[in-house]
């Protein structure tokens, strides 16, 4: 029987990583995201919604008719140019909205579209449709717009659906369900129920020229000081069934909605973005989350890319392993180098010039028959006699070693003595 030396098999040992290495990277790109992974269509008010209060019919309409759309779920998404429509719950902070608005006067324009309908979830309908309840009423839409200006909303719950109101536009559109009209010092018409006056759809009059806007309602603001012509608008929908999906099913409500937001964008190609911060789909940024969007994304993806060459580098090895050395060697030689080496490290070399000095002399003398028990003097005396190396005799290149500090001057004067004795002894 033959006994396998391995017990897992290359693919397997393979397979294993690159199915770890992938949930790894999953994991990490889950816990950047966060939020942003949710599904959009959870049937609320917002621009990825399929029910009857969101605005992905409009959306999609945009798309089809070659306007670029995006889907906001950051804070950076705010700050981008092209038309910004906002689709705040009814609970939204009033500063929040209007922080965002100040945000971009000089950006773009930017459509806040005010809840109408309170909606309710069943289990016996499909994943997105919602059951439409009542009319949330005035309450939310004026205190989410207290901070930009005074509003008046009311629900004029008398007036029929279907009668044609006027709009900025030069087209009639027909009045929705219970609608919602807002009124103000502030506030200009855009569309206008006729018999109460009120305006379905608004721009706010901030001292900016919207000449697209005003053919219903003109600017009330003369002061040129107040005028500032570099503003960008800001459009309010107090009656949301002019552009949700509900209203999209009828024709004439889908080409007035196509025209506001062409006439809002001010520009033919800018992209329209639908915030899902204030909506509750939003995640805020972090280091994880910066990994996996532009421009970092490509940093992240050069070292995906380099731990999986240094991962197959290492299931292919170049040749066999080369065997570890010892730390030291066997032998004379080894010994003396590995002493040697010591010494240098330890800074140390000054205290072997001396026993180094020493040993030439005595094997010299010993060479040529002097008794190495002989006067110090004697001996020098006798090998400087023998003759010069390299224009040195004996005694003083033993007095120019012993007196060496550095290591060059003690490696110089051991090498020089050497070479006097192997020259002048053998």
């Amino acid at each position: 029987m033959s006994v396998q030396s391995n017990p897992f098999q290359r693919t397997t040992i393979i397979i294993m990583f690159a199915v770890g290495f992938a949930a790894f990277v999953l994991l990490l790109y889950g816990l950047g995201m966060g939020n942003r992974l949710a599904s959009g269509n959870n049937g609320e008010a917002h621009g990825a919604s399929n029910s009857s209060v969101g605005y992905k019919a409009l959306a999609n309409l945009l798309e089809n008719t070659g306007i670029p759309v995006r889907y906001s779920r950051s804070k950076a998404g705010l700050e981008k140019a092209g038309l910004l429509v906002l689709t705040p719950r009814p609970n939204a902070s009033a500063e929040d909205i209007d922080a965002i608005v100040q945000q971009r006067a000089y950006v773009g324009p930017t459509m806040i579209i005010l809840p109408k309908w309170q909606v309710s979830k069943s289990q016996t309908l499909q994943k997105g449709w919602v059951v439409r309840g009542d009319v949330w009423g005035e309450e939310p839409g004026t205190e989410m717009l207290a901070e930009l200006a005074e509003a008046d909303l009311r629900i004029e719950d008398k007036i029929p659906a279907g009668q044609p109101m006027e709009s900025a536009f030069g087209t009639t559109i027909k009045t929705p369900a219970m609608p919602v009209t807002i009124k103000g010092d502030f506030i200009r018409a855009i569309v206008r129920e006729p018999s109460t006056q009120g305006a379905l759809i608004a721009y706010l009059d901030d001292g900016g020229v919207y000449a697209q806007l005003d053919s219903l309602d003109e600017s009330q603001i003369i002061d040129e000081e107040e005028i500032d012509e570099s503003f960008y608008p800001v459009i309010i929908v107090a009656d949301a069934d002019l552009l949700n999906n509900a209203g999209m099913a009828e024709k004439q409500t889908a080409r007035h909605a196509l025209a506001l937001i062409r006439a809002a964008s001010l520009a033919d190609g800018e992209d329209v973005t639908f915030d899902l911060t204030l909506n509750g789909l939003g995640s805020p940024e972090n280091l994880l989350t910066l990994a996996f969007t532009p421009p970092f994304l490509s940093a992240t993806i050069c070292m995906v890319i380099a731990a999986l060459a240094a991962a197959w580098m290492a299931f292919n090895r170049f040749g066999p392993p080369i065997a570890e050395r010892r730390s030291i060697d066997f032998g004379k030689t080894a010994l003396v180098n590995n002493s040697a080496a010591f010494i240098n490290r330890m800074q140390r070399g000054y205290l072997v010039t001396d026993p180094y000095a020493e040993m030439i002399r005595t094997e010299s003398a010993e060479a040529i028959g002097i008794n190495p028990q002989a006067d110090e003097q004697e001996i020098h005396t006798k090998l400087d006699a023998l003759g010069e190396s390299d224009g040195n005799r004996f005694s003083a290149l033993f007095q120019q070693l012993v007196r060496a500090q550095k290591p060059q001057e003690i490696a110089d004067g051991a090498a020089a003595l050497h070479a006097w004795k192997k020259e002048i002894i053998g």
